[in-house]
C-alpha cells in the first residue's frame, strides 16, 4: 500500500513540475522572439539562432511535457 501512495504522490509531483515548466518555457519563448524583433544579430547570437533555440530546445521540450499531462490525467 505504501508503495501505491508513494507513486500518487510522484505523479502528483511530475504533474506540477511538468506544469510550471510548460509555463518557464512559455516565457522563455517570448523573450527568445523580442529578441528576435528588437536586437541586431551579431556573430554568434542572429536572428536564426534565436530562432534555432525556440524550434530545437523550447517547443520540443513543451511538447513532451504537454503529452506527458495528457497521458498522466
Amino acid at each position: 500500500m505504501g508503495i501505491n501512495l508513494k507513486m500518487t504522490s510522484d505523479r502528483k509531483r511530475m504533474r506540477k513540475v511538468r506544469e510550471k515548466r510548460i509555463e518557464a518555457i512559455k516565457d522563455q519563448i517570448g523573450e527568445h522572439k523580442g529578441k528576435i524583433e528588437t536586437e541586431k544579430g551579431r556573430k554568434d547570437t542572429t536572428k536564426a539562432y534565436w530562432q534555432k533555440e525556440i524550434d530545437e530546445k523550447f517547443v520540443k521540450q513543451k511538447e513532451e511535457d504537454e503529452e506527458y499531462l495528457e497521458e498522466n490525467k
